[in-house]
């Protein structure tokens, strides 16, 4: 990681250590992981999971406990917009975009240890 600071490394740390555990959270209800950091020219989704018969796109969003605001306010609307163009493109490519899916922010704070939180769809289409 060269040229990047201290405090950068340890940004994307936290955030890659709140994916692998909102993949956890995932397995754990029973759900498949598909795809993790999917990349397209749109963008990149951080998880894509089946939930039985429904594709799920999880935007992952980390912070400390001391911060005064909720994981959920970092996600803008420009890049609500690239993570659903971006999962267009993965139906596609991968589901011919004959299942129903639905967007998820998973939102993971971090206290002593990390707790995860999923907060219920954003977008929904079946």
């Amino acid at each position: 990681m060269k040229g990047i600071t201290s405090g950068r490394k340890a940004h994307l740390r936290l955030g890659r250590q709140g994916e692998r555990l909102a993949r956890q959270v995932y397995q754990r209800r029973g759900c498949e992981i598909l795809a993790c950091n999917w990349r397209c020219r749109y963008g990149e989704l951080d998880i894509v999971v089946r939930d039985g018969g429904v594709l799920v796109f999880a935007e992952v969003k980390t912070l400390r406990r001391h911060q005064v605001y909720r994981p959920a306010d970092n996600l803008s609307r420009r890049q609500l917009m690239r993570d659903l163009r971006s999962a267009a493109a993965y139906r596609e490519m991968f589901a011919s975009g004959l299942f129903p899916w639905r967007f998820e922010l998973v939102e993971v704070v971090r206290k002593n240890r990390f707790s995860v939180s999923i907060k219920r769809t954003v977008l929904r289409h079946s």
